[in-house]
């Protein structure tokens, strides 16, 4: 079966370098690297991904226009968002819905167990990874 795919969205290089090795050697991921929203934007058009994951505190000058043309493509492909922050735990699982997220998972995280938190919260089956 093949590997579902991630577009991981991570401004700062070591930790898009980290996040993307634990995704892919530790959770089988195919992982598509981006460190802009706008940049993502364009790749969503190329390759569609299984989960969109990235990171809260976006540097661009428009970020949230952006962030909002990322989740209107995430509605009309079915796409779940994932936010990674360390401000993950200032709101609830329902308030990061109706923000129009899936769920948002903690910095730091535990490179061990991110991929299955991914899973469980974009909602994918674990049969499918």
């Amino acid at each position: 079966m093949p590997n579902r795919s991630i577009l991981l969205i991570e401004y700062e290089a070591s930790l898009r370098a980290v996040l993307g090795a634990c995704l892919s050697e530790l959770g089988d991921w195919d992982v598509v690297l981006s460190n802009s929203i706008q940049e993502a934007i364009k790749l969503c058009k190329t390759s569609r991904p299984d989960v969109i994951l990235m990171d809260a505190s976006a540097p661009e000058d428009d970020a949230l226009i952006l962030i909002e043309q990322l989740k209107q493509y995430s509605i009309r492909q079915a796409v779940p968002i994932l936010l990674i922050s360390s401000r993950a735990d200032w709101f609830t699982r329902k308030e990061f819905h109706g923000m129009g997220f899936s769920g948002a998972i903690g910095k730091p995280f535990n490179p061990s167990t991110l991929s299955s938190q991914v899973v469980r919260l974009a909602k994918l089956s674990e049969a499918e990874s």
